[in-house]
């Protein structure tokens, strides 16, 4: 009772459960907040927990900061019904699986405080990034997790609990994991290897070692009669595509990156209303993709000529489709000259 509540009748079972609170953790500054209040803190603004990256996202497709105000209507519809199934409690990771993936207690009411990978981080990012480390999604399952490494070998608790200031999307964290944090060898400043040494700050990591990748399109909603549930459906495709770096920053500052296709159309969201994105053909359908199933050796950099002048695995033309935004076809890259020996 301490946690759920409940007014208690031990001897009626039939009124067992009455007053209880089937998500104690939901309120970061109720029960969790008595022990752990620097912990509930930093999380009420963290991206798990406000799903600030899709609401940011939403925003400005929609070129307006109160697009998502009224949950009945519009976008802000669409994210109430959708989006906010990705919300989680500190109870969907530390005690059950998360509410939007399977439900249901880990391991009876056994509390984690490293939460297992497969039962929590996989419940939410299965179908891209947990799937694709774990082998799950794409051809071959991340070096890494082969090594026995989990999520939070790479990523600061920070990622997960937030650090107390509310981000705009996961790529703000000042506190993301690099390669460099373990491969200083592979620094192109001081890089031994010729490769490394060669192409510099001109490719991310994962254009050489990483992996074919989860890629959705053509996206469309349907919306119930009673206006209480959303599904979605796209097509989706394992693919590997090299483009210019749609956002080039201090961090990221690559010309070529791996790239992933979102599947968001013009007409995405219809059911909710109509001209809901004017601002669509201002966002890229092709992202910068933190693929993680890397490995040593990859089909791309068995060779030079791999990567070099292999038309196939560099974005083009015949990747684009009607539906895809205008700036999207920003990102085509040419590839680079052919090596002959």
């Amino acid at each position: 009772m301490t946690c759920h509540g409940g007014d208690g009748h031990e001897e009626r079972f039939e009124f067992a459960h009455d007053g209880v609170n089937f998500s104690p953790s939901a309120d970061t500054n109720g029960v969790c907040a008595q022990c752990h209040a620097e912990v509930t803190e930093t999380y009420s603004k963290s991206l798990h927990y406000t799903v600030g990256g899709f609401s940011h996202a939403l925003k400005e497709f929609a070129g307006d900061d109160n697009a998502l105000d009224n949950p009945h209507e519009g976008l802000g519809e669409v994210f109430n019904l959708n989006c906010m199934n990705c919300h989680a409690t500190c109870g969907e990771c530390h005690v059950s699986r998360p509410s939007g993936y399977a439900g249901g207690l880990i391991d009876k009411h056994t509390f984690f405080s490293t939460p297992p990978m497969d039962q929590t981080c996989y419940g939410c990012h299965g179908a891209r990034n947990a799937g694709e480390y774990m082998g799950t999604v794409g051809f071959a399952q991340d070096v890494h997790y082969e090594a026995g490494m989990t999520c939070t070998d790479c990523h600061d608790v920070t990622n997960f609990h937030g650090t107390g200031e509310q981000y705009d999307s996961m790529w703000e964290h000042a506190t993301l994991p690099s390669c460099l944090d373990c491969h200083e060898e592979a620094d192109p400043e001081t890089a031994e290897l010729a490769v490394h040494k060669t192409h510099g700050n001109d490719l991310s990591c994962q254009v050489c070692h990483g992996q074919a990748n989860q890629n959705c399109f053509e996206c469309h909603i349907e919306i119930n009669e009673d206006r209480t549930s959303l599904a979605s459906h796209s097509d989706m495709r394992v693919l590997f595509r090299i483009g210019l770096n749609p956002t080039v920053t201090e961090e990221r500052p690559y010309k070529y990156v791996a790239l992933r296709h979102i599947p968001t159309t013009a007409h995405t969201f219809d059911p909710a209303g109509d001209d809901l994105i004017p601002n669509f053909d201002e966002r890229s359908n092709w992202k910068y993709s933190p693929t993680h199933n890397i490995q040593k050796i990859t089909f791309q950099n068995e060779s030079c000529d791999s990567c070099h002048g292999n038309e196939r695995i560099f974005l083009s033309e015949d990747d684009m489709l009607e539906s895809d935004s205008r700036i999207s076809w920003e990102v085509i890259a040419d590839p680079p000259e052919k090596i002959g020996y």
